[in-house]
């Protein structure tokens, strides 16, 4: 084989592996749906241990109250499994912030504005397969605090659990 083809197969080698590399997932939440969130992740790999998260939500119920927040949350992912698998896929530690803002309505039909504030940790395990096929599962506490100046609801917040069964697909 001549060095031509040769670099010229190793270059195409590698823009194939490229191409097939997943290094962004985007996926939701089904799970948040009965308990009234609707959200879509976006996932970027960072380098071969990491990768950083961006999050949209729209709440619709909160602690059995009716509401209508809108949200933003950020993350960030260390795989701990990183040496063994490759980032997106294995265990992770998440450190994660959440952002939301709306209103909320009480038993008497009046609405009110609010926003609530949230930082917390997961530790999940996300699976992809070769289809491009995503499911991530995910437990850990979340401090949230509601402020609603109207409702007089401002004040110390509190721990509540989390989880997460979100699927999608990796590219």
């Amino acid at each position: 084989m001549s060095m031509k083809k040769f670099v010229f197969s190793f270059v195409l080698f590698t823009m194939v592996l490229c191409a097939n590399a997943q290094t962004s997932v985007v996926k939701t939440n089904p799970l948040g749906l009965a308990f009234g969130n609707f959200n879509v992740t976006y996932e970027k790999v960072l380098n071969p241990s990491s990768s950083f998260l961006v999050k949209g939500e729209y709440m619709f119920q909160l602690l059995g109250v009716d509401v209508n927040l809108g949200g933003i949350g950020a993350g960030y992912r260390y795989y701990i499994t990183h040496l063994n698998k490759t980032v997106p896929t294995g265990f992770y530690l998440m450190p994660e912030i959440a952002f939301a803002f709306g209103s909320i309505d009480d038993d008497n039909g009046t609405t009110y504005s609010a926003n609530t504030f949230g930082i917390g940790a997961e530790i999940g395990y996300q699976w992809i397969w070769s289809s491009g096929f995503a499911l991530d599962l995910a437990v850990g506490p979340m401090y949230t605090k509601i402020n609603s100046d109207d409702l007089g609801a401002t004040g110390d917040g509190g721990i509540i659990p989390t989880a997460t069964l979100a699927i999608g697909y990796a590219f």
